[in-house]
């Protein structure tokens, strides 16, 4: 039976600690890598069994999870994106694009789509 990892975030100097339990293994250690920057990803390791059926369920299981965590987290990156062009009129839209990692064509697409004007020229 594959074991279930569980991850505890907070600081050293807070009480007020998170404790996510049922994280599948091959997606705690490709958290781990992307978390510190480590750019040798590799396939899953942990997922699998003497039985096809057992690897199946274990790679379909770990899909589904990492799926959930994908959307989440490209959602909340999309609300960071508007909140870092609202942090002032010219905040540079550029920059934002480079720490996004991608375009600019798709970040002004995701500000239209929240609201934010594509140009900031006053008429």
């Amino acid at each position: 039976m594959l074991k279930k990892w569980f991850a505890r975030f907070g600081s050293e100097d807070n009480d007020n600690v998170g404790t996510v339990f049922d994280i599948h293994p091959d997606l705690a250690e490709a958290f781990m890598d992307a978390i510190r920057n480590r750019v040798n990803v590799q396939p899953p390791t942990h997922a699998g069994g003497d039985d096809g059926m057992r690897s199946y369920n274990q790679l379909t299981s770990l899909i589904a999870q990492t799926s959930r965590v994908l959307q989440h987290l490209e959602e909340f990156r999309e609300l960071a994106i508007v909140e870092a062009d609202k942090t002032h009129a010219q905040a540079d839209r550029k920059g934002i694009a480079i720490a996004a990692g991608m375009p600019p064509s798709r970040l002004y697409r995701i500000l239209e789509r929240h609201g934010r004007p594509k140009s900031r020229k006053l008429a």
